[in-house]
């Protein structure tokens, strides 16, 4: 196995087993049993498994890059949409969910340096939810009543809370569920006509 090729294989297992196990439920062992190499050749490639779950992170904010990318020629309204598409698709895969979403249930452990990449993931998110909002007010597709941040705040809330959701009952459509509903609360035809009295 090629050193790149097995950098690359560790991160995606380690990455899988964060979105299944959480932080404390996996071990440099799992990953060398699962990859069929030795444990002390993980050192190679990560110092610690602190090490791995920073690269893992900043893997992952670079596979999200390249997915707004993907979706850019969209409007703002149906990329909101392809966010929830995103957490059905781990859910739908052995009931994973995102891998900040896994971490936060072992803070208490994590380093400040985890921690901190974990912010800056969300906050990466956030901004990006938050553009398209302001992009979606000013031609008219989104509601104006919605103060941009608050709301991309929101969305992102109801994204992760849906993969719990639906990891507690099994059931992956809740997340794609969750997105119609975010969808029709924000869409600007979505605003109830108050009738005068």
């Amino acid at each position: 196995m090629k050193r790149g090729n097995t950098k690359e294989k560790i991160l995606k297992e380690g990455r899988a087993l964060i979105q299944q196990h959480g932080y404390n439920g996996f071990s440099f062992q799992d990953i060398a049993d699962i990859l069929k190499i030795k444990k002390p050749s993980l050192y190679d490639h990560f110092a610690s498994k602190e090490k791995l779950v920073i690269a893992i992170l900043q893997n992952y904010g670079n596979m999200f890059d390249e997915w707004s990318q993907s979706v850019h020629s969209l409007s703002p309204i149906e990329k909101i949409r392809k966010v929830f598409d995103v957490f059905y698709a781990f859910t739908s895969d052995k009931r994973k969910v995102c891998p900040v979403l896994a971490l936060t249930t072992d803070t208490h452990v994590l380093s400040r340096e985890i921690q901190k990449s974990m912010r800056q993931f969300v906050e990466k998110w956030l901004l990006w939810l938050e553009q398209q909002i302001v992009e979606g007010q000013e031609i008219g597709e989104i509601r104006k009543d919605f103060d941009p941040k608050a709301l991309s705040t929101f969305i992102y809330s109801q994204g992760m809370g849906s993969q719990f959701q639906a990891r507690i009952k099994n059931d992956a459509s809740l997340t794609l569920d969750s997105g119609d509903m975010i969808v029709t609360l924000i869409r600007t035809h979505s605003v109830s006509n108050k009738k005068s009295i």
